[in-house]
């Protein structure tokens, strides 16, 4: 666009020279060719015949020239200027020319534009670039601009005009805490479980959860967030117990935590864990959590909550789901026995669903590695197959070059997929709609994931019955033994799969019993 205007300054400058030219040797009233008689001039009459001097008809006619081509200048200069304004306002609209934008332009239209639009929504543009639904929906057609154009996807496009400006400093777990020596307390603790004691990570991401959830409603009721310094005053005991207790009171009352007696138990006793950690190995003198279940009246031991969901409701979730997302999720934790985190986080990296011929696993399977807690690190997909393919089809299209590989993706979360909590909320809603209660309750997502355990312990004790005979052959005390000694890993899947099929066969169809 620089360019362009720069040709059409020469031209119009070369236009006004042009025209002083043609002034000068066409019109011009003092012209040394002719004398007063209109003769021309010559060495031998020069002296007789001087120059007339010019009258103002012939100044008005040699001036005309030079007034036509400062008209004609001005008109242009004018009209140029009409041009650029109205580029810019064309721009700057709603429905911008992007068609005449070469890189420059893009790049001063994203400074100009798309930033102070993100800043208004909230947006950081210093740290974070647009998604590819925002810019698409915002600016629609600039997306495709850059692509026809230049041959750029939107990320190319940003790393090309270098944005964001800076990194958005990542923010450490506790980085909330304001007390430097709980803060180091905290986060040594949860080395030491992993590096030391080498616990899964998702061990300590439970643990680390648990303690965030603690120290902010901690702080929030006490005024502080100094768990330390009490710790280590005898006379602070008390008041310290009172000071847990009151957190422990709002913690109980919240919809997501401390919800059943099980749950209340197993929450103090991964608080208590730390404050354990601090009098063992760091000269705490007390610890506050000491008879804090016999306080709130948590001490009897719970009665441990096992029911399942039965298969026909899952059936009739599956067929009351009319979201494909909602379905999935059905199947992610009732088909595939996933914990709701699992399905949340759930990446399109980890699903195997078209294995080559020479794969172990013979079938499609989801590969979780060994940081998976209380479970295999892969699980078979028996079921559920085709759901997952149209849900994945269904994410590229809509997130095109932005998806991060998310199969449940959301713009909103910082983690860029669904968070647990919208997993057992969307679970519970649709319980609701399809009218499936369990002993009058509405079920939780673990309900449908006990139904998944119930089913494999099934096919276990099937399989272990089919060797049954053999072992007695063998002389053997019982069929495990065999199946330990004489099969494979990848033959003892096999046959646990082909047992648990039977039972998943159906339950996700349109129509009972329609797979």
């Amino acid at each position: 666009m620089a360019r362009r205007h720069l040709d059409l300054d020469i031209a119009i400058y070369s236009l006004f020279l042009l025209c002083i030219i043609l002034g000068v040797f066409v019109r011009l009233p003092f012209s040394r060719w002719e004398n007063s008689r209109g003769q021309p001039i010559s060495k031998s009459n020069e002296t007789l015949y001087p120059p007339k001097p010019p009258d103002l008809e012939s100044l008005r006619h040699g001036v005309r020239p030079l007034l036509l081509a400062i008209s004609l200048t001005l008109t242009l200069e004018s009209l140029t200027d009409r041009d650029d304004y109205t580029n810019t306002m064309t721009e700057t609209t709603d429905t911008p020319r992007y068609s005449t934008m070469d890189l420059e332009d893009a790049e001063a239209f994203y400074h100009d534009e798309i930033t102070p639009q993100m800043r208004a929504e909230g947006l950081a543009p210093d740290h974070e670039t647009p998604t590819y639904s925002w810019l698409e929906s915002h600016f629609p057609g600039f997306i495709k601009h850059l692509s026809r154009r230049f041959d750029l996807s939107p990320g190319d496009f940003y790393e090309k005009i270098d944005v964001p400006v800076e990194s958005k400093p990542e923010e450490r777990p506790f980085d909330f805490v304001d007390d430097e020596e709980t803060r180091a307390a905290l986060e040594d603790y949860l080395v030491e479980l992993r590096d030391r004691q080498g616990r899964a990570e998702s061990t300590v991401a439970t643990r680390r959860s648990a303690l965030r959830l603690y120290v902010r409603t901690y702080k929030d009721v006490n005024a502080t967030d100094d768990l330390l310094r009490p710790l280590h005053d005898d006379a602070a005991r008390a008041d310290e117990m009172d000071r847990v207790a009151d957190t422990f009171d709002v913690l109980r009352r919240r919809e997501d935590t401390l919800t059943t007696h099980a749950s209340r138990r197993k929450y103090v006793q991964e608080v208590r864990q730390f404050y354990t950690h601090q009098v063992t190995f760091k000269g705490a003198r007390h610890n506050p959590t000491d008879q804090l279940e016999r306080r709130f009246g948590w001490d009897s031991t719970p009665e441990w909550d096992n029911q399942a969901l039965e298969a026909d409701q899952i059936r009739t979730l599956y067929q009351t789901a009319t979201d494909p997302v909602d379905r999935l999720i059905v199947i992610g934790v009732c088909g595939w026995g996933l914990r709701p985190s699992e399905v949340a986080s759930l990446r399109v990296d980890q699903l195997v669903l078209d294995p080559p011929e020479d794969d172990t696993e013979a079938g499609p399977y989801i590969e979780f590695g060994s940081e998976r807690k209380n479970g295999p690190g892969t699980v078979a997909l028996l079921t559920g197959v085709e759901d997952a393919t149209a849900r994945i089809d269904t994410v590229v299209e809509e997130a095109g070059d932005d998806w991060m590989g998310a199969v449940f993706p959301s713009s909103s979360a910082e983690s860029g997929h669904l968070s647990t909590s919208t997993v057992r909320r969307r679970f519970k809603n649709l319980a609701e709609r399809a009218g499936v209660t369990v002993d009058g309750e509405v079920p939780t997502p673990k309900m449908g994931r006990r139904y998944w355990y119930t089913a494999y312990g099934e096919a276990v004790r099937r399989v272990a019955e089919r060797f049954a005979d053999v072992a007695e052959e063998q002389g053997s005390k019982s069929a495990e033994v065999v199946l330990d000694n004489y099969l494979s890993e990848a033959e003892k899947r096999r046959h646990r799969r082909e047992e648990i099929r039977e039972d998943l066969e159906g339950l996700f169809g349109e129509e009972p019993g329609v797979q």
